[in-house]
C-alpha cells in the first residue's frame, strides 16, 4: 500500500513577496528602470563633479518639462515626430529591419508636403492640411521604397541602404530651397511658408493638433502588433525570419513593406514637424529627429507604447536640460553625456538580458535532453 506524497511545504508571505519582488526585477519592465536608476546615478556623479548639486539639477529637469506649462508643451511638441518616427522604426527593428534612414524619409516628406502645398496654398485650410500630411507619407514612403528596392533586389544591407539616402536627401533639400521651392520674396534658401497648410491648436492650449496624431497613432500601432496577422509576422520574422520565409510570406516581401511603413510614418511627421512648428521648409529640416528616434525605438524595446514612453520621457530630459543650462550654466556636454549614459545603460542592459535568457533557454533545453536520455 503506497502512501500519499507530502504536500509541498506553504511558502510564507515573506517568500511570496520576495518572489514577486524579483519576478518584478527580472521582467523587461524592472531591468529598464534598473538600468535608467544607474545611468542617472552615473549622470548624478558626473553633475557632483561638475560643481552642481545633482538633485537641483533633476529637480528643474522634471518640473520644467512636465509641470510648467511651456515646458509640457515643448515636451509634447518635441515628443511627437520622435514618437512617429519610432514607431515605424520600432516595427521594423522588432522583425530585424534595420531602417537607419529615417532622417532622410523625414526630410523628403517635408519636402512633398511643401511641394503640394505651395501649388494648392489658396484653397480651404482642411484640403490644403489633408494634401500636405497625404504628400508628406508618400514623399516619405517612396524615399524608403528607393532603399527598400535597393535591399530586397539587390540584397544591399539595410543599414546601407538606408543611411546612404540621407545623404542625398540634404543635398536635395538644399537645392529646392533655392530654386524650385524658394520663396520668392527672400534672398535665403527657404520655401515660402505653409499657410493654410498650418496646423491648427487644440482648443485651450498651445499645443498643434498633429499631437493628436501620435496618440491615435499608438493604440492603433499597438493593437496591430499584438493581435493582427501583420503584427504575428514582424514578431515571426524577428524570432526566425527563415521560418517566416517558409510557411507565411514570400522573402523580402515583409522587409519591404516595414521599410516602406517606416518611411511613410517619417515623411507623415516631416509635414507634422513643418506644418505645425517650423511653418516652412530650410536647410536642417529635420533637425536630427529621424536620428533620435532610432534611440527612442531602442528605449521603448521596439513596442508603440514603449516607445510613446521614450519618446516622452527623452523630450523631457532635452527640454528640462535646457532649462537646467539657462537656470544654472550646467555645460551643454554634461546634459548631453548623461542622455548618451542613458541610452548606453539601456541597451547593454538589454543585450544583457537577452544573453541570459539565451543562456536560460541552452540550460533548460539540456536538462530535458539529459532526463529523456536517463
Amino acid at each position: 500500500m503506497t502512501t500519499p506524497a507530502d504536500p509541498p511545504p506553504a511558502t510564507s508571505e515573506p517568500d511570496k513577496e520576495l518572489q514577486t519582488v524579483r519576478r518584478i526585477l527580472g521582467s523587461e519592465v524592472g531591468v529598464l528602470l534598473g538600468s535608467i536608476g544607474l545611468a542617472l546615478l552615473v549622470g548624478a556623479i558626473l553633475i557632483a563633479w561638475a560643481g552642481q548639486n545633482p538633485l537641483e539639477v533633476y529637480r528643474i529637469i522634471v518640473t520644467e518639462s512636465l509641470f510648467e506649462a511651456t515646458g509640457w508643451r515643448d515636451t509634447l511638441i518635441q515628443a511627437t515626430p520622435l514618437g512617429i518616427i519610432g514607431i515605424g522604426l520600432g516595427y521594423g527593428f522588432r522583425a530585424g529591419v534595420w531602417n537607419i534612414g529615417a532622417e532622410g524619409q523625414m526630410i523628403m516628406g517635408a519636402v512633398a508636403s511643401i511641394a503640394i502645398i505651395t501649388y494648392i496654398g489658396e484653397l480651404p485650410a482642411g484640403v490644403v492640411i489633408l494634401a500636405g500630411i497625404l504628400f508628406g507619407i508618400l514623399g516619405g514612403a517612396a524615399w524608403a521604397a528607393i532603399s527598400a528596392v535597393l535591399h530586397v533586389r539587390f540584397k544591399v544591407d539595410a543599414v546601407i541602404a538606408t543611411l546612404l539616402m540621407v545623404f542625398i536627401a540634404e543635398p536635395l533639400l538644399n537645392y529646392a530651397v533655392r530654386q524650385p521651392l524658394k520663396d520668392p520674396a527672400t534672398f535665403l534658401p527657404q520655401s515660402r511658408t505653409v499657410g493654410n497648410g498650418e496646423l491648427p491648436l487644440i482648443p485651450g492650449t498651445d499645443v498643434h493638433i498633429g499631437v493628436l496624431f501620435l496618440f491615435l497613432l499608438v493604440p492603433i500601432a499597438a493593437w496591430i502588433l499584438s493581435y493582427s496577422r501583420f503584427g504575428y509576422l514582424i514578431r515571426a520574422h524577428g524570432a526566425n525570419r527563415y521560418a517566416v520565409y517558409a510557411n507565411e510570406s514570400r522573402p523580402g516581401r515583409l522587409p519591404f513593406i516595414l521599410l516602406v511603413l517606416g518611411g511613410a510614418l517619417a515623411g507623415a511627421a516631416g509635414y507634422i514637424q513643418l506644418a505645425g512648428v517650423q511653418m516652412r521648409v530650410a536647410s536642417g529640416t529635420a533637425a536630427g529627429f529621424g536620428f533620435t528616434a532610432i534611440i527612442v525605438a531602442i528605449l521603448g524595446r521596439n513596442n508603440p507604447i514603449g516607445v510613446f514612453v521614450a519618446a516622452i520621457g527623452l523630450s523631457a530630459m532635452l527640454v528640462g536640460a535646457e532649462a537646467a543650462q539657462r537656470a544654472l550654466g550646467l555645460p551643454v556636454a554634461l546634459t548631453q553625456s548623461i542622455q548618451a549614459i542613458v541610452v548606453v545603460f539601456v541597451v547593454a542592459a538589454e543585450a544583457i538580458e537577452q544573453r541570459l535568457k539565451r543562456r536560460e533557454g541552452e540550460r533548460l533545453a539540456a536538462a530535458a535532453e539529459l532526463g529523456v536520455e536517463t
